[in-house]
């Protein structure tokens, strides 16, 4: 348990200021602390206690004569501590549920409505960094054809559909053309990852194939592939900000706005942050105001990761944000993303036999 050793009484204060300053966004005082939570002590006990703590700089005061306001480390001590002890209301959980109850094979659809379910519940930013889908394995191409040589292309892995729309042929084809090219895609590259049968593609093909419309399927299930490998970050939420930025500095909050908007936009510098907060770290992890990217520094970050192959998903709010609902949507929702994932395939499998 990574929680700071502090006795009993002083861990209750210390939780109790941070829950409060979260609630109503101003200094805590002694008073204030027996009065709404009647401590069997006295208030110089409690003053004392708070005096400790923030020599221990776990709480501050933002002027002499206030009462005190968490500092960073007290909200590192608040995160510490709600890691086992969080969780969301059942009706919450019931929405996550049937939110995800209608059948949704489509995985970057899947992502978007995870990155824009998440904001709404946290009413904070949230952010889905997608699978690698590079390391997903094929499951099956379905091609059919439509008229004017196109034809409607699904590309299916063991996490759902990765792609899909109507694709242009080089000729017109039968329908037994057609069906002739999706078998010989799906017989001899069913189980190889995307990045090998996007390899594949670009060198026309696997050794011994000789006729010109499977290859030109396969080239352009490569093309395709490669474009969606090189999808970007969802980031739903960021208008959520405004208010709480506006209330806590309202001198510096277009600027913070812009900044973080800047940064989470950023394609390449964003995930690799991402990365390197979490150091190798496994399970949902907290950066309290120390996120190692310019215009997000001074927020809190919350990253959970979820299967298969290297998803990561959390919330972005200001330092005095609602840790426990945050971390505990964070892993519900990251556990049914998962679970829709990698049964995903199975259902639209099942669905295409019946």
């Amino acid at each position: 348990m990574r929680i700071v050793t502090l006795p009993e009484r002083q861990r209750l204060i210390l939780k109790e200021i941070v829950d409060r300053y979260i609630r109503l966004h101003e200094p805590v005082s002694s008073r204030m602390i027996l009065e709404e939570y009647g401590l069997k002590v006295s208030s110089a006990t409690v003053r004392n206690d708070m005096y400790d703590l923030e020599k221990l700089g776990f709480i501050a005061k933002p002027y002499s004569s206030s009462g005190r306001i968490p500092t960073r480390r007290g909200f590192r001590f608040f995160v510490d501590w709600l890691l086992d002890l969080s969780e969301l209301q059942k009706t919450e959980r019931l929405e996550i549920v049937e939110t995800y109850e209608a059948r949704v094979l489509d995985v970057s659809e899947a992502i978007r409505q995870t990155a824009f379910l998440l904001a709404n519940i946290t009413q904070y930013a949230a952010f889905v960094v997608p699978p690698r889908l590079e390391d997903a394995r094929l499951e099956r191409v379905l091609l059919v054809r439509m008229a004017d040589r196109k034809a409607f292309l699904v590309v299916v892995s063991d996490i759902g559909v990765v792609e899909q729309g109507l694709i242009p042929l080089e000729t017109d084809a039968t329908d037994e053309e057609i069906d002739r090219m999706m078998q010989t895609i799906n017989r001899t590259l069913r189980g190889a990852s995307l990045e090998e049968v996007r390899g594949l593609a670009a060198d026309e093909g696997p050794e011994g194939w000789y006729e010109r419309p499977e290859r030109q399927a396969l080239a352009i299930v490569g093309k395709l592939l490669g474009r969606r490998m090189g999808q970007r970050v969802v980031v739903e939420g960021l208008l959520h900000l405004i208010e709480p930025l506006q209330r806590l500095a309202p001198e510096r909050a277009v600027e913070r706005f812009a900044a973080l908007h800047r940064a989470v936009q950023d394609e390449t510098a964003f995930p690799a942050a991402l990365e390197r907060a979490r150091e190798g770290r496994s399970g949902i992890v907290v950066n309290v105001g120390d996120f190692p990217l310019a215009g997000v520094e001074e927020f809190s970050v919350i990253t959970c990761p979820y299967r298969p192959h290297g998803g990561l998903l959390g919330v972005i709010a200001p330092v005095c944000m609602d840790y426990g609902r945050s971390m505990s949507a964070s892993t519900y929702v990251a556990n049914r993303l998962e679970a829709l994932l990698v049964s995903s395939c199975g259902r639209a499998l099942e669905g295409e036999a019946r």
